[in-house]
């Protein structure tokens, strides 16, 4: 599906999505047109799904990360809709995975302090279909990156 050119275009938009055509085409050795076209064919079969900066928690104030696995003792088709409805609209959500195993989801969940987890926590209390199994405090980050190894 993805040609070596295409997976060194995929590398370098994800270590720097701010390249312009011309500084990819110089990069590659190609002209700007076919790097362009591989860009648009990439965005249009959804394998570049949209540009984003990447944002330092620490500097805007949540820098602490949590991981809170949360089971779902009624597991129903209408339960998962409302939880993961719910977990949508939960801004300092920044990641949620439902899971096979004894946990049924894990979030990753961005806060000020651990103060601020506790009312997140005491928020999720309010959800009936779920319990919260387990949380997990990062010390510190050892590896990020949103980069999709590609080759």
């Amino acid at each position: 599906m993805l040609d070596s050119t295409d997976q060194q275009i995929l590398q370098l938009l994800q270590q720097n999505a701010k390249l312009t055509i011309k500084e990819l085409a110089e990069m590659l050795n190609l002209t700007t047109s076919p790097v362009f076209e591989r860009i648009k064919r990439l965005e249009k079969e959804g394998v570049i799904s949209g540009y984003v900066a990447l944002v330092n928690p620490e500097k805007t104030g949540r820098g602490q990360v949590v991981f809170c696995n949360i089971s779902m003792p009624i597991y129903t088709h209408e339960n998962i809709d409302t939880f993961e409805q719910i977990v949508q609209n939960m801004p300092e959500v920044i990641e949620c995975y439902h899971l096979a195993g004894t946990v049924d989801y894990q979030l990753k969940v961005y806060v000020k302090d651990i103060k601020e987890y506790d009312g997140f926590l005491r928020r999720m209390a309010e959800i009936p279909s779920i319990k919260v199994h387990s949380s997990t405090v990062v010390l510190h980050h050892v590896k990020y990156t949103t980069a999709v190894p590609v080759d």
